[in-house]
This record gives C-alpha cells, sequence and structure tokens, in this order.
C-alpha cells in the first residue's frame, strides 16, 4: 500500500498537468501580470516572450489565446480591443497590432489581403552593413490571432530592397517592388561588351577605327542599361508548391521615370502603386513628361495582350505641385486613398471616381488628422478597418462608412478534382452580359482554396480550368443584391479528362421552351470548344435534359434539339468534327433531384458534357 501511494505521487510529478487552449476576454491588470476576465475570474499570467509589451499595455482590454491550467494562463497571442470584428465604433478609432506580430521591428506599408487573412509588410533591417527593405507577413490563426511574423524567403527576398505592392484575392499571387534578375541582366550585358571590345581589338585596321566603333558600343551598352534602370520596379510571383515562383517583370514596356534620388542621381524614386482586385488596373506614382509636380499618380489599364500602356495622369484634382505617392485603391475598384504632402500637409486622402472615368475625381478629402504622419494604407474588402503604418508600428484605424469603399461581395471557395484532392487552377470571372473578362486568380496548389471580389450589379461567370481537367463553370447573380459587403462560398469540381467523366454546363441559358442558345451562353460553349481543339483525340456526347412540366415528347423533343443546339455551335463556330460530337435528349428521365419544387426543377433542367472516347 505505501509503494501504491509512491508510484501514484511519483507518476503525479513525473508529467505536467495538462493545458487546455482557450480564449478569454478581459483586462491585464498589475503590470501585465495578472489577466481578470469578464465573469470576474483572475489568472496570472505565466512568464513568455509576451511579458514586456503585456506590461507595456497593462490596464488594456484584451482578447488572448491561453494555455489554460488550473489556475494560471500561458498567454500565445491576443488582440487588443475594440477587436477586429466590432463595429459601429467611434470614428477614426485607433489601434495597435500587437508588437509580437511584427517583432518590434520597424514596421511599414502594411498590405492586407481582400479577405483581410494574410498581412505582409516591409521592414527595415542592416544586411551586410547597409539597411535594406525585406517582406514579412502573418496570418489569422483560426481564433482570429495574428500569428508571429515571419520573414518570405527566397526569391521574394533577395539583397535588395523589395515589398509588396498588391496581394491578389486570397493571397496566393503577389505583384512586389524590387530587383529580380536585374544585376545578371547587368552582368551579361557587361560581358558582352568586354567580348565586343576584344574583337574590335583583333579587327580594327587603326586605334581611330577601334575608338570609333567601341565609342558607339560603349554608347549601345549605356542605353541598355539605362533600359533596364527606368523599366517599372514591379514583378508578379505566385504561389507554388511550398513555396513562390520567382518574380517576373510585369510587361509594362513604355514605362519611364525621371525622378531621381538628391542622393544618388542613378537611382530612381518610385512613389508606389496599386492594382485593383481583379489586377487589371494600375494606379501608380512617377514622374512622367506631363507631370504636374514630382510625384504624380497616372492609371494604366491592361490590354487583351497583358500588356499595361504608358499611365495616363488622373489630373489636378488629385495631383499637386508636390508628391502624390502610396495609392491604395479599394476592392470596389472606385475609392482612391493616397498619400500627399501638397494637399494639406502630409496625410492619407480619399477621392472617389465620378461616373466610370478614370480621370475624372472627386476632390480629395483628408480622411482623419489622427493619421498625420501616416503614408501607406491598407484596407480588405470588408471595408471597415485600415491597415496603416505610423512611426515603424503596424496600426489598425476603424472607418467612418463616409470614407468607406462601396460594398463588394467576396466569393470564395475550394478546387478540387472529382475525387477531392485540391487543385492549382486558374481562375478567371466574367461579366455574362457584357462578355467583359473582369479579372483572374489561381487556388492554392496545396489547398485549392482561392477567394475573388465582385462588385454588385453585375451577373458574372467564374471559371476554374487547370491542364488535365475539365473546367468547371458557375455563375453568380449580383444584379439584384447590394447594400452591404458580404462573403459567398463556390467551389469548383475539375474531373480529370478521362473517359466517362461527365460535368454539367452551368453558364447556358435558353428561353422558356425553346432550344436558340442565348448570346450570354457564348463564352461558356467557347470555353468548352477550346477544350475540344486543345484535346482533338476524345469525342463527346452531349445529352439535354428537362423537368417534368408539359407532355414527356414534348420534353424528349426540347431535351435534344437543345443538344443539337450545343453541337451545331461547336461545329459551326469552333469547327469541331461532327464525328466527335454525339448528341441525345432523355426529356425528364433522368432527374438530379425529386421535381418538387422550382429550385429543383432548374437543377433538372440541364446539358451535359460527357467524355465518350480518347484515342490514344
Amino acid at each position: 500500500m505505501v509503494f501504491l501511494k509512491f508510484f501514484l505521487l511519483f507518476t503525479f510529478l513525473s508529467f505536467p498537468l495538462l493545458a487546455t487552449e482557450e480564449v478569454l476576454t478581459g483586462h491585464l491588470i498589475g503590470s501585465g501580470q495578472y489577466l481578470e476576465t469578464e465573469n470576474g475570474n483572475t489568472y496570472p499570467l505565466k512568464h513568455s516572450d509576451l511579458a514586456k509589451e503585456l506590461m507595456e499595455i497593462s490596464g488594456k482590454k484584451v482578447r488572448m489565446l491561453c494555455e489554460l491550467y488550473e489556475d494560471s494562463c500561458e498567454p500565445k497571442r491576443y488582440e487588443i480591443a475594440p477587436f477586429r470584428t466590432e463595429t459601429n465604433l467611434p470614428k477614426w478609432t485607433v489601434k495597435q497590432i500587437p508588437k509580437y506580430v511584427f517583432k518590434n521591428l520597424t514596421a511599414f506599408n502594411p498590405t492586407v489581403t481582400p479577405d483581410g487573412h494574410i498581412l505582409f509588410w516591409t521592414v527595415l533591417m542592416e544586411q551586410m552593413g547597409q539597411s535594406t527593405q525585406k517582406i514579412w507577413y502573418s496570418e489569422l490563426d483560426e481564433h482570429g490571432f495574428w500569428r508571429p511574423g515571419k520573414l518570405f524567403a527566397a526569391p521574394l527576398n533577395n539583397k535588395a530592397p523589395s515589398a509588396v505592392i498588391a496581394a491578389m484575392p486570397g493571397g496566393n499571387e503577389l505583384f512586389v517592388f524590387g530587383s529580380y534578375g536585374d544585376q545578371n541582366i547587368y552582368n551579361d550585358l557587361k560581358k558582352k561588351l568586354e567580348l565586343e571590345k576584344r574583337e574590335l581589338l583583333r579587327t580594327s585596321s587603326s586605334p581611330q577605327e577601334f575608338d570609333q566603333k567601341y565609342a558607339l558600343l560603349k554608347e549601345e551598352y549605356k542605353k541598355n542599361i539605362e533600359k533596364i534602370q527606368n523599366r517599372v520596379p514591379l514583378y508578379k510571383s505566385a504561389k507554388e508548391g511550398r513555396g513562390w515562383s520567382f518574380p517576373k517583370a510585369i510587361n509594362f514596356p513604355e514605362f519611364y521615370n525621371l525622378y531621381r534620388s538628391e542622393e544618388n542621381p542613378m537611382l530612381q524614386v518610385f512613389g508606389g502603386s496599386s492594382l485593383s482586385s481583379s489586377g487589371r488596373v494600375l494606379i501608380y506614382s512617377a514622374q512622367h513628361k506631363d507631370n504636374l509636380g514630382k510625384l504624380d499618380l497616372y492609371v494604366s489599364m491592361i490590354d487583351g495582350n497583358g500588356t499595361f500602356p504608358l499611365g495616363v495622369n488622373l489630373g489636378k484634382t488629385i495631383n499637386t505641385a508636390n508628391e502624390e505617392m502610396a495609392p491604395f485603391l479599394a476592392s470596389d475598384d472606385r475609392t482612391l486613398y493616397f498619400s500627399s504632402n501638397g494637399h494639406n500637409g502630409l496625410s492619407i486622402y480619399v477621392s472617389q471616381r465620378v461616373g466610370n472615368s478614370w480621370t475624372e475625381w472627386s476632390t480629395p478629402k483628408e480622411i482623419s488628422k489622427n493619421l498625420k504622419g501616416v503614408n501607406f494604407f491598407s484596407i480588405p474588402a470588408s471595408g471597415n478597418w485600415a491597415y496603416v503604418s505610423k512611426q515603424g508600428s503596424l496600426l489598425m484605424t476603424y472607418l467612418p462608412r463616409e470614407v468607406q469603399p462601396d460594398p463588394v461581395i467576396l466569393v470564395k471557395g475550394k478546387v478540387t478534382d472529382n475525387k477531392g484532392k485540391p487543385i492549382s487552377a486558374a481562375i478567371n470571372f466574367e461579366s455574362l452580359t457584357t462578355k467583359e473578362k473582369k479579372g483572374a486568380t489561381i487556388s492554392d496548389p496545396n489547398t485549392g482554396t482561392y477567394s475573388i471580389v465582385l462588385p454588385y450589379g453585375d451577373n458574372y461567370g467564374i471559371y476554374g480550368q487547370a491542364d488535365g481537367h475539365i473546367p468547371a463553370h458557375k455563375h453568380k447573380d449580383l444584379r439584384e443584391l447590394g447594400g452591404q459587403y458580404k462573403e459567398v462560398e463556390v467551389d469548383l469540381v475539375l474531373p480529370k479528362l478521362e473517359v466517362g467523366e461527365e460535368y454539367i454546363i452551368n453558364n447556358l441559358f435558353f428561353d422558356f421552351n425553346k432550344s436558340e442558345i442565348k448570346k450570354e451562353s457564348e463564352p461558356e460553349l467557347d470555353r468548352l470548344g477550346d477544350i475540344l481543339i486543345k484535346n482533338p483525340s476524345i469525342s463527346v456526347l452531349i445529352e439535354g435534359h428537362t423537368d417534368n412540366i408539359g407532355r414527356n415528347e414534348d420534353n424528349l423533343k426540347l431535351s435534344l434539339d437543345r443538344a443539337s443546339a450545343v453541337a451545331d455551335y461547336l461545329n459551326s463556330k469552333h469547327k469541331v468534327d461532327k464525328t466527335r460530337l454525339k448528341v441525345a435528349g432523355h426529356g425528364e428521365e433522368f432527374p438530379l433531384v425529386e421535381n418538387d419544387s422550382a429550385d429543383n426543377r432548374a437543377k433538372n433542367r440541364r446539358v451535359v458534357f460527357k467524355i465518350i472516347k480518347k484515342s490514344k
């Protein structure tokens, strides 16, 4: 019995008390060493890496992620009140992002993804005895706390200064500022000049001939160097596997910038840029020949070849004789925030597009005297909190409704194959009424997740494609909605391109009891034609189905006529051989669901694309 008691005591002492993870809300008291919760409990806070900063905010109300023991809390993460999910707060409420997030380093240029789940920023750091700028990031955890920040690995961070300029919805694509591969180009140009010099020494008939030809070579070399130095310092990188692709310069061949550093006349001063959530509109700060001041804001809209032309000046309403920089275009593609020292001292200003013009803007308003000295600004699609930087710290400020962007829809989802495996897919969205492309994104190669931002007021097609898979299409009609920010989920399933696989042609529209294809169906059918052109080895069966309204024989004819209309379109417009296109009409025979409601009957009215043959 004595042995048994000793054994139990030894066992109890040998294993630590099990902790539970819990989120507590309360006030920090006792120089930040205790948490007094809202229900009256007081927990001593175990010493941790957070001890110093908790002492600095003693007396504040916080949400805290605790490793909770019997009578104590080991703090893991926290958020200072008012909390990120709160609304109807006093205008321009400012709060600090916890220092553990940015490691209490000199942080600026916060850039948040439109879904608000990833925050990027720039840190001023020492590298080989010199000051440089590096990209850092943090992600929200499942409890809504920012995780401790991490330094981005190569290739986005290298020896040169770098920064995130824009994060596409979902955080799977980044537009970054920096220098990627430029030094290799300089080295190659220098080697080329040296080789051509040696060749001239060997072939020139006189010193005079050598001097004359070498002068021309050096002039060409100088022009090539200046061309590299003058190109826009913006690059695009995408998530791939466990890392990121090597940043590739955006296609902006006409860009130039005349503004130079006073300390180093060879160094261009770029005032920053912002990309619309669709990725199609670029607003940037630079000095062109038509500048009104030192740095002006310009707008450039991508063309059908993926090229950004030289931008158009936003005009005297926005630009002054001084510097307009650090633009941020909100997710509504209408509201512009920017930093200026030419309107009323250095501050953040807001303006909105007038009508559909990109060169007519409302008179800029200083958004808050509380934000004097702030020169970077970023807002998620929800539009109520802004992320800013001031004096080396990252802050959040609550925006009053009058300066918030217009409400938008955040569409998010997951892309998988027909067995549930995540897929890295290209996702495009377009207006089904105008056939205009509205933007594109990619899904995460590891999780398949994506998100996109859509303005209210249109009927959208959402289209996902990946090599070796049948594309998936959904549509989202936002014409009748409006008024508030919303998040909706749209998952996409891309079956593998194999015999037996089938999918419903989603964005296919007919008038009631008709087989003529409506114009807004054409983008969907054009993509279907593209699949058949790129995969000439496959043959397909196009099947029509109806609901149970009307006579069965009429439904059989209507379903066959609609399937035939699809086949005829593919043959006439895309020249798909009729021998590869089989058709069938099944009427009401094979419903997907019971025909017991209008929604269910709509699901049963469909045209299906089925792979029936794949030649080797």
